[in-house]
């Protein structure tokens, strides 16, 4: 009888769902609708962005029973943005973030915070003479997302920020994505 209540312990515990175990995950991003803006002070405009994206690995780990906080490193590359045939912005950057991710236990639905900071490379091309510096920068995003076994897919908003020699840039946009969890 022991036996028996053991492995029905043991086969309690292995079928537990993935988000009650520490574990590492990978993802991707496609950053669709983003929108960049240069704001000069006296001055500011804005560009949509062609497509981009973003890939990303990290850690999560099971803090509470309805709450896991992912640490990841990710890498994103913003499409471009043309202000005029003459003048238009593109960019790379590197995040280091924390997501903390809300769970309703019987629920596929989730939430998640995205926290970050970390390097945003930008390239400026005016009249054909091209210039890239990096920065500092932060990311802040909200993400609601449905779980399936291994795979989480969602959908997002990002903003990210950084100072360039007086000029800030807001970089904004929706995010649709996939993360696999080992």
């Amino acid at each position: 009888m022991k036996k028996l209540i053991l492995l029905a312990l043991l086969s309690a515990s292995a079928s537990a769902s993935a988000n009650e175990v520490d574990h590492f995950y990978v993802g991707g991003n496609l950053l669709v609708g983003h929108n960049t803006e240069l704001d000069a002070g006296i001055a500011t405009i804005d560009e949509s962005n062609d497509l981009g994206g973003g890939v990303y690995a990290g850690y999560n780990f099971a803090v509470h029973p309805n709450v896991d906080l992912g640490v990841e490193l990710e890498y994103q590359h913003f499409g471009e943005a043309e202000f005029n045939e003459d003048a238009s912005v593109k960019g790379d950057a590197f995040y280091i973030n924390a997501r903390p991710k809300f769970i309703d236990k019987g629920n596929k639905l989730y939430s998640a915070l995205i926290l970050g900071v970390g390097s945003l490379k930008g390239e400026a091309n005016v009249f054909g003479i091209s210039e890239s510096e990096s920065k500092f920068s932060y990311q802040a995003g909200l993400e609601v997302g449905y779980m399936l076994d291994n795979v989480d897919l969602a959908i997002g908003y990002r903003y990210r920020s950084a100072e360039f020699d007086g000029v800030d840039i807001n970089i904004q946009g929706v995010t649709v994505g996939m993360r696999y969890n080992f």
